[in-house]
């Protein structure tokens, strides 16, 4: 009787997304049109896996860039591990075979693993492996989840009194929201972000990585953009982009007059409403800056209250494993992994 084959291969794009949209740890950012998307931005994406007699079982997408005449390979929300170590560990060799063939200095992974999961020792036991460090994240480690069962007012009742009380005031108030279509309202959501950009001093996207983000989610389904209006005029917007399970705020922003008329809580109604109505079991807030209960000390008032405003909507903290890079150019790395990052 002849053994099963184990084979590392290169899916293409419907075979891997299949595969990405039914792994319980599956996420947009392992998506091919993420790394379509990530193209935009001087990065390359290439689909790795294992098949044990055909069937594939584990996989990464990898992005790769490339400065100074080295690159940098990064697995955001990756890899997609199964329950067979010795796969897993062909997976990973795979990836820093292809790593060291792209002159890469590292190889940096952040498992879409929440590290209270009973999978997480299973994730950090295989890339300890290989020899990965724990590091920052550049993808949000800490989130707040908000569970989408339930009709409206069952989504209401999980919520402050405080936020129910500012979507009542802003429906009052004649705030609406409407989804955006064409390159009017793309042009109003980038109009938005840079002045949220400028105000709270973070760097925004060019408008094309966000067409690209819109419209190659939107396409299946996966994305929407939300504008708020009020007395006729654009005062929020926001971009919620999906999988199968969780829907993501990934960028949103407002004018000054969104924080009086309650704008910002009837967006993220109307992001839950479209998550739920999708089929999505969570909302990801996309990331807030510490643990709600483990505030630093002398935390900043902003922070704090960003925090409070993502969790009101009835969620809870969620914080992912840390990265785990592995360095395979040590000196150059400490050279220049800080500019590689950026």
């Amino acid at each position: 009787m002849s053994l099963p084959a184990i084979t590392v291969a290169y899916p293409d794009a419907p075979q891997w997304d299949s595969f990405c949209d039914t792994h319980e740890y599956g996420h947009l950012l392992q998506k091919s049109d993420w790394g379509m998307v990530k193209r935009t931005t001087g990065w390359e994406d290439v689909r790795i896996a294992v098949y044990d007699d055909g069937l594939l079982c584990a996989g990464a997408q990898v992005l790769t860039r490339r400065r100074y005449g080295v690159a940098l390979c990064y697995v955001p929300r990756g890899p997609l591990l199964c329950d067979d170590h010795l796969i897993n560990q062909a997976l990973i060799a795979a990836i820093t075979a292809y790593a060291k063939r792209q002159r890469a200095i590292a190889v940096r992974y952040e498992p879409n693993v929440v590290a209270t999961d009973l999978v997480a020792h299973a994730y950090t036991r295989v890339l300890a492996t290989h020899h990965c460090q724990t590091s920052s994240t550049l993808q949000p480690q800490h989130t707040i989840y908000t569970a989408l069962d339930g009709d409206n007012d069952q989504l209401l009742t999980r919520m402050t009194k405080g936020h129910r009380a500012d979507i009542k005031r802003a429906q009052r108030d004649g705030v609406s929201v409407r989804i955006g279509y064409g390159t009017h309202d793309l042009k109003t959501f980038m109009d938005i972000m840079r002045h949220t950009g400028q105000r709270n001093a973070f760097d925004v996207h060019q408008q094309d990585y966000y067409a690209q983000v819109w419209q190659r989610f939107g396409s299946h389904n996966n994305a929407i953009l939300l504008i708020a209006e009020h007395q006729g005029a654009p005062v929020a917007a926001a971009m919620i982009v999906a999988h199968p399970h969780v829907a993501c705020y990934l960028y949103g922003g407002s004018y000054e007059a969104a924080f009086t008329c309650g704008a910002n809580h009837l967006i993220q109604w109307h992001a839950l409403c479209w998550a739920r109505d999708r089929g999505c079991q969570h909302y990801d807030a996309w990331g807030i800056p510490y643990p709600s209960h483990t505030p630093p000390e002398g935390e900043a008032p902003q922070m704090a209250g960003l925090i409070r405003f993502k969790k009101g909507f009835g969620g809870s903290d969620v914080s992912f494993l840390p990265a785990h890079t592995q360095v395979l150019m040590p000196w150059v790395y400490r050279l220049v992994a800080q500019r590689l990052s950026h």
